[in-house]
């Protein structure tokens, strides 16, 4: 027997989720779960020529909490804590898109909560599901500076969270990956709000006590996108475009005075479809998940001290 699954949220992100979903044979039942009648109808009915098992819907998650074997939930930053508190409380399996929540607080006591009653839990950091991802973090030994370049076009979407949960913390999130963790000597980052009342571009330097240097910036007002992670190491570079699904590495042929390229492209990559065939197989299999609730508490920890620091920024020039 497969799974009954619930998606709660079905607007941009969540109705690819719910593509994804139905391309899973261990999943036996879908429902959808929407504030937004019109949207729900609209999503299965986007989704009927795909679906091969029956797609039940509702407005209310709480109809659906005792039916559904597991959980996935797409709904905006600010609702995640009172969904999943509820969700991971009747202790059901949970896959919550990120950022695990926009407090700290709230983080914290769901992860509590997952872990008391050993629930899988685990959020939403697709990047580590690109191949070109993976190679990276098989390649990186030690670091000595590391570039990220996240921009997008600004659209009406995750308007209640400012670019650095929005965006920002994906990298914040590769950046503890390849780091193994955060221990900082110097932070500096600075911003501006646009099209919004919240930053809209951020720019975060960070000094690493090993000397480390890292320089993150995430827009959502640029005029093109760009998914861009570059790590430089001694006699090395790499460079990871998660746009183009390509990973780089550059060694400088030091006598000739030229360097060695060697470039992969990963056109098949489905990472969206891979981070929730990985978490039902985590939960069939009753093993750990793979991006816990506790390890994105850490991107999050950052990306609150980095929205400190920009707002700090901000009084110091007036702008707030």
């Amino acid at each position: 027997m497969g799974f009954k699954v619930v998606l709660i949220g079905v607007g941009h992100l969540g109705r690819f989720h719910g593509e994804k979903l139905l391309e899973i044979p261990e999943v036996d039942l879908l429902y959808l779960v929407d504030l937004r009648e019109e949207r729900l109808k609209e999503v299965a009915e986007a989704l009927k020529t795909k679906a091969k098992i029956p797609l039940k819907l509702t407005c209310n998650y709480r109809e659906v909490l005792s039916k559904g074997d597991l959980f996935v939930v797409a709904t905006p930053t600010t609702t995640h804590y009172e969904i999943a508190k509820e969700i991971l409380s009747a202790e059901k399996p949970l896959f919550l898109e990120k950022p695990i929540t926009s407090e700290l607080w709230q983080g914290e006591e769901l992860v509590e909560i997952a872990e008391r009653n050993r629930v899988p839990f685990q959020v939403g950091y697709i990047e580590r599901y690109q191949s070109a991802v993976k190679l990276l973090f098989e390649k990186v030994r030690n670091p000595l500076f590391i570039e990220a370049h996240r921009l997008s076009g600004f659209v009406e979407r995750n308007l209640d969270i400012d670019v650095v949960l929005d965006l920002m913390i994906h990298d914040l999130d590769l950046v503890f990956c390849v780091k193994g963790g955060f221990d900082l000597e110097f932070m500096h980052a600075v911003g501006a709000p646009i099209f919004t009342d919240k930053p809209d571009i951020v720019n975060v330097r960070l000094l690493f006590r090993d000397g480390t240097t890292c320089n993150l910036t995430a827009s959502r007002i640029s005029l093109s996108k760009q998914r861009k992670f570059r790590v430089f190491e001694r006699g090395v570079y790499y460079s990871v475009d998660t746009l183009e699904k390509s990973f780089i590495e550059i060694r400088p042929k030091t006598e000739e005075r030229d360097f060695y390229l060697d470039k992969k492209i990963f056109s098949e990559d489905d990472p969206l479809r891979e981070e929730l065939l990985d978490f039902i197989s985590a939960v069939k299999e009753k093993r750990e998940v793979s991006v816990s609730g506790r390890e994105a508490l850490e991107s999050l920890r950052m990306a609150l001290k980095i929205k400190e620091e920009v707002s700090k920024n901000l009084k110091k020039f007036g702008v707030l």
